[in-house]
């Protein structure tokens, strides 16, 4: 379910061989703006609604297609929307919990995303909006609203995040993409449709300086054999030091002093050696993993098309996660890491299922759009 929110009419929308739902099916309540468009934002960030009345708690109902792991995501792009200059904070939430606290001045240059993975108790749930007081109520907007369903027949049935539990909300911190220049979305076209992105994850490159990038031989579709189902474009791609003795280090900052329960996933793969001398084509590279200096797995990649994804959970973290890759014992080749996902993790206690009704349920509004296109064609 994609809502591009302030989209006039009842018509859907077509961006990038994606249907696109105007919010007008979900809310009642607000106002809509269109912005002008900017060459590092899409065209779906370029009209939104915003919500005069701060102080009440304007939502969008969302009917889903079970109460199974849903990616939620929300995009907020100010864009001077209403010439003042002063992009609010405000407060988002979930099923009546809090969400987050969006402050829409935090990307200067493009949108702000929220984004959580969560399995809803109900087959209806509520996104909100709602200012917060300290800043004057001031007027909350959003751009755009996702919910997609992690469809495990998607990943070849393989796990999608199986450590994650029902009624616990996870917070995406980062999602990176190490070795690769560009950013990784599901595909709109072409013959790799199948190997690349399926679950509508943002997969942002992450600069290393000081380390080699790797890129891999991309024919197969190498992260279908792999929990979460990686895309091809993250598998085939990775960093490494340059000599077998060093360590790889990745800081990431929570951003909040507070104790967190984190979640990380780590992506490592190869299918040839194409960092080690001659004699290594064959070499064993075995790495040890270490969160804030305390040693969690070991990894073993050997020979071609060797891979593993590691799952860290529960971690107790505070602040800034050290994230150390550091070669172990017998170790012939460097470490590498292809790609991570970190998330924080907190209790949702949802509203009930009585708390609303939406007026259509998902099929309902597609149906009704077919009914609707069909008329007009007619008259």
């Amino acid at each position: 379910m994609r809502i591009d929110c302030g989209l006039n009419g009842k018509t859907t929308e077509n961006y990038n061989n994606q249907t696109w739902f105007p919010d007008s099916f979900f809310i009642d309540p607000g106002k809509t703006k269109q912005i002008t468009s900017s060459p590092n934002v899409s065209q779906i960030m370029t009209t939104l609604r915003y919500f005069p009345h701060g102080e009440d708690m304007n939502c969008y109902r969302l009917q889903l297609i079970n109460t199974q792991k849903y990616i939620f995501r929300a995009g907020f792009y100010y864009g001077n929307y209403d010439g003042k200059s002063q992009p609010p904070v405000f407060d988002l939430f979930l099923g009546g919990q809090l969400w987050e606290a969006v402050n829409s001045s935090a990307s200067t240059e493009g949108p702000v995303f929220h984004e959580l993975i969560y399995a809803p108790k109900n087959d209806n749930i509520s996104v909100c909006l709602m200012g917060r007081k300290e800043y004057g109520s001031a007027t909350p907007f959003i751009s755009s609203l996702e919910a997609s369903f992690l469809n495990q027949e998607l990943s070849n049935n393989h796990t999608v995040y199986g450590m994650m539990r029902n009624g616990t909300a996870y917070h995406l911190v980062a999602r990176l993409n190490f070795g690769g220049y560009d950013e990784v979305v599901e595909p709109w076209s072409g013959w790799n449709l199948f190997c690349e992105e399926q679950l509508n994850r943002y997969w942002t490159p992450q600069p290393m300086p000081g380390y080699t990038n790797l890129t891999f031989d991309p024919l197969f579709c190498s992260g279908t054999a792999y929990e979460n189902r990686p895309p091809n474009s993250v598998i085939n791609t990775a960093i490494s030091p340059t000599n077998a003795s060093q360590s790889i280090y990745v800081p990431v900052n929570l951003l909040t002093t507070t104790p967190q329960s984190a979640y990380l996933v780590l992506y490592f793969y190869q299918n040839s050696i194409v960092d080690g001398p001659p004699e290594n084509q064959n070499g064993t590279r075995n790495m040890d993993i270490y969160i804030d200096g305390v040693m969690r797995r070991n990894v073993k990649l050997e020979g071609f098309r060797s891979g593993e994804v590691v799952t860290l959970y529960p971690v107790l973290v505070q602040g800034m996660v050290n994230v150390t890759i550091s070669p172990a014992n017998g170790t012939v080749l460097p470490p590498l890491l292809n790609g991570m996902e970190v998330f924080y993790a907190t209790e949702l206690a949802e509203e009930t299922s009585g708390g609303f009704k939406t007026l259509f349920s998902f099929i309902e509004v597609v149906v009704c759009q077919l009914f609707v296109s069909l008329l007009l064609g007619v008259l």
